[in-house]
């Protein structure tokens, strides 16, 4: 049991480990081309200012942020009406640079973006940088960082597991590269482990897969404006909980009713207890039903809302892991693609099913869930990452996943405070 615990305690909110979302290659390279006209053509120009040449130093790596959960004062029909711009524009290095440019130049540039790297995020969401040969390896990636002026932060995961690092000590790690996920679609997700949210991130590529693998991302501004609006007052009204895993009980069953009263309790209590001694976050353990009607206990995260403010800009963004966590939606991305997960019928990996109810615990009907995936899948972006390109993204105003892939690939992350 108290193995169990430690591996349900592993997806109380990090949906880079959301399960099931099996996607057969073809299927997920045809809906690519019918998403890849969203958002594909980026026109906003890159600065071009002369740096001033300055020494970083590596500030070592902080303890992840805390959720800026805010206020819980958004007005959702007003705050909905502003247009948003574009999104997670790409520059490339030939962009800003002439072709024989040396690394110090490359170097150069992106001090000389520093002072406005921040608001830059803040206005696009993300930056695609392509073309840069700093970035292709674990150190330059880290001179890249700091010369923007980003702050590493531990991955959020640290509160409850360890994450498979590139470079610990430089806040470098892996981005769901195992061949054992390769075949796991990574639902849209804000990065929130339990209490803690990094401000920004940046993923860079250090070998693309085979085929697949590409990195998606979604404007959390948009979805908030598009969502179904009477949907979303009821989820902000209510605000939201997640199953963060469940433990298959199946046994019980056979329990006479007379002695389940007496196993009951004190098996919850000591799951409870176990769980809670692994995670700095509140967690609560509760008897329940499978989607198959059996018995389990549920391990329910605490009730957020859907819709956060911007914690430096104020803005209304949508800030809710639905998308991933979403059992049905899994379940119909794997209908769809025709695909069947066996191993998820029995055993230990029915630990990794994650759901999303209302804070009351009442559920969303499959609807609801349907408006929010075709949001959602409306404002993907695919983006097919070479070796050396960056996505730096604004962790509250931008979603992301992962397509399925075959081969090796090695794409990493730092999170940034």
């Amino acid at each position: 049991m108290q193995k169990l615990i430690i591996s349900l305690a592993l997806l109380s909110g990090a949906s880079a480990f959301a399960p099931r979302p099996l996607r057969r290659l073809a299927a997920s390279r045809a809906m690519e081309r019918r998403e890849s006209v969203v958002l594909s053509s980026s026109v906003a120009e890159p600065p071009k200012v002369q740096a001033v040449v300055e020494d970083e130093v590596f500030p070592g790596v902080a303890e992840c942020p805390l959720t800026a959960w805010g206020k819980g004062d958004v007005n959702i029909k007003e705050e909905r009406k502003p247009e948003v711009g574009e999104f997670a524009p790409e520059w490339t290095k030939a962009d800003v640079l002439s072709a024989d440019a040396t690394l110090e130049d490359e170097l150069a540039y992106f001090r000389s973006l520093k002072a406005s790297a921040k608001s830059l995020l803040h206005q696009y969401g993300a930056i695609i940088f392509r073309g840069f040969e700093m970035t292709k390896t674990p150190e330059g990636f880290k001179k890249f960082y700091l010369a923007l002026g980003m702050d590493p932060c531990d991955d959020p995961l640290q509160s409850v597991a360890a994450r498979d690092a590139v470079d610990k000590s430089s806040g470098l790690y892996e981005a769901v590269n195992k061949e054992s996920r390769s075949k796991y679609f990574v639902g849209m997700h804000n990065e929130q482990v339990g209490i803690r949210s990094p401000a920004r991130a940046a993923f860079v590529c250090l070998k693309p897969a085979d085929e697949g693998g590409e990195f998606l991302i979604a404007d959390g501004r948009r979805v908030f404006r598009e969502v179904d609006e009477a949907l979303l007052e009821d989820m902000y009204e209510k605000k939201v909980k997640f199953i963060a895993a469940e433990i298959p009980l199946g046994f019980m069953e056979g329990v006479h009713p007379g002695v389940r009263k007496f196993i009951e309790p004190p098996l919850l209590s000591f799951a409870e207890k176990m769980a809670k001694s692994k995670v700095d976050f509140d967690i609560d353990l509760v008897w329940d039903e499978d989607n198959e009607g059996k018995p389990c206990i549920h391990a329910i995260a605490p009730a957020q809302p859907p819709v956060v403010r911007h914690p430096e800009t104020g803005e209304a963004v949508w800030f809710c892991n639905i998308h991933s966590h979403s059992d049905y939606l899994r379940q119909q991305r794997e209908k769809r693609d025709g695909t069947v997960d066996l191993s998820e019928t029995t055993g230990a990996s029915r630990l990794n099913r994650t759901d999303i109810r209302f804070g009351d615990l009442s559920k969303f009907t499959d609807k609801d869930l349907d408006g929010v995936d075709e949001v959602v899948m409306k404002n993907l972006k695919w983006v097919k990452m070479t070796h050396g390109d960056v996505v730096m993204l604004d962790n509250y105003n931008t979603m992301h996943g992962r397509n399925i892939f075959s081969g090796v690939r090695k794409h990493a992350v730092t999170w940034f405070k």
